[in-house]
């Protein structure tokens, strides 16, 4: 079973960067407690709009779509939409090499 690394990016204005960074934090500390989530980082452009890049690495994709799927993540999900300009990007891709 390979890791996976889901990356998601968000638009979101110059004004509401920092709601969305709170939100983010939230969705991030809920993950912590799901089963196959490893860790993740938050990456952003500072440019407007802002981009933001969420990479998390999950144990598999199994692991993944279970959260991405849950009631706790839609709820926090249902948060942060409001303050996007358009729907996220996600991807997910299969480590190739495992580090260590």
């Amino acid at each position: 079973m390979a890791m996976v690394k889901v990356l998601q990016e968000r638009l979101v204005k110059r004004d509401d960067s920092q709601r969305l960074l709170d939100r983010l934090q939230e969705l991030r500390a809920a993950a912590l407690s799901q089963p196959g989530y490893v860790t993740g980082e938050t990456l952003f452009k500072d440019v407007d709009p802002v981009a933001v890049l969420v990479i998390a690495t999950w144990i598999s994709r199994g692991h993944w779509e279970a959260w991405e799927t849950s009631e706790a993540r839609m709820s926090l999900n249902d948060l942060i939409m409001p303050l996007l300009l358009e729907e996220p990007r996600t991807s997910v891709c299969r480590m190739a090499l495992e580090e260590g």
